[in-house]
């Protein structure tokens, strides 16, 4: 899950203020209706940025996407991920249209525990978690065995304080870890526990303040429970359901996932997050309440039955806080993630905000 903490936005960028650092990237075979640039060496994403009038309709512009999709794919490999930027996507529905040209992920948001409903085709909300909360990095489903290679993020309208979509090189990540934590992690696995509420409870709800608040029927897109078994047994989990109609689900990953295309290992778990909530005073009677209602208490465990220690928790938090970074969003721009690559969150924000996602295959 997303992991969340109450605290203001930051006032300035963290690392790299894309505005004044800008390294040109030369990439001819785009041609020359645009212009490419990164904030520095090994700094994600790519900017793509149109220059001039040919690329200014958006059906010449998916026509362009189309003829370089390959090239596309490559600079997600190469930088983790790229900014599209002065495109003409103003709508859920040119969003969609752009990522039908990409592999959809056939499974879609299914059991997913960020609250998030379609808004069109392919593209759903991307959270409903209140906005005073920070979204913490992370990789997108990093809870399940099987997950989204890519995230596509478009901002339809951008918050007017705070609100930016964070990312992280988790290359650079990787590059920092820590010895004496990977050696404890080696070969090891995370069992999940993960907890829904009893269908409807989420059905009209604006904002959720706790992840496990989330009816299984808004997880699931379903309010059969025939289909929600049918969904686990495909992803396999394992599904019980309670006498309340709540819903648990276990499950068993990785702690390292190894990139398809490069071969990376890259730390994929949210065996970091246990005491995310319970360690931030404004959930503190939340969580009691939640907990205190499950069979099952939700967490993340290593193979062994242990959680992270707090020497471990905070080791990992701060190598995430140490590659994130932010810049200010302009209303059209979609990023594209790899989703191993680069991990994303959201600084809190006040004021209108309407941020769409895409899940996509390679």
């Amino acid at each position: 899950m997303a992991t969340i903490a109450e605290q203001p936005a930051p006032a300035a960028m963290r690392d790299t203020d894309y505005l004044t650092t800008r390294m040109a990237v030369e990439v001819p075979e785009l041609g020359g209706d645009v212009h490419c640039w990164t904030g520095g060496p090994d700094v994600p994403p790519l900017f793509i940025e149109r220059q001039g009038e040919a690329l200014n309709a958006l059906d010449v512009f998916l026509d362009w996407v189309r003829d370089h999709r390959a090239t596309l794919d490559a600079l997600m490999i190469e930088h983790g991920g790229v900014m599209l930027r002065g495109f003409p996507v103003g709508s859920a529905d040119d969003f969609n249209r752009l990522m039908a040209l990409f592999p959809r992920y056939e499974p879609g948001y299914v059991a997913g525990m960020s609250p998030r409903k379609t808004v069109t085709g392919q593209v759903l909300e991307s959270t409903r978690l209140d906005e005073k909360f920070k979204i913490n990095l992370h990789s997108e489903m990093a809870y399940m065995k099987r997950y989204p290679p890519r995230i596509a993020l478009f901002s339809k309208t951008t918050a007017p304080v705070g609100g930016e979509t964070t990312i992280g090189s988790m290359r650079l990540f990787m590059r920092r870890f820590p010895d004496w934590l990977m050696q404890r992690l080696e070969g090891r696995k995370v069992h999940i526990v993960r907890n829904f509420a009893p269908a409807g409870s989420t059905k009209n709800a604006a904002s959720v303040d706790h992840p496990d608040k989330i009816g299984w029927d808004d997880a699931f897109f379903t309010e059969s429970r025939e289909e929600v078994e049918a969904h686990c047994a495909k992803l396999d989990m394992e599904p019980i359901w309670h006498a309340d109609g709540s819903l648990t689900l276990r499950e068993e990953t990785d702690v390292f996932t190894v990139h398809p295309i490069t071969g990376e290992r890259i730390y994929r778990t949210n065996l970091h997050t246990n005491t995310n909530f319970d360690r931030n005073p404004a959930f503190a009677g939340i969580v009691a309440a939640v907990r205190a209602a499950q069979k099952y208490p939700s967490g993340h465990y290593l193979d062994t039955g242990e959680k992270f220690t707090e020497e471990e928790i905070e080791a990992v938090f701060k190598l995430y806080d140490d590659v994130e970074l932010a810049w200010p969003w302009q209303d059209g721009d979609v990023v594209i993630l790899d989703n191993l690559l680069c991990a994303h969150g959201r600084n809190p924000f006040s004021g209108p905000r309407e941020v769409m996602v895409s899940l996509l295959d390679r």
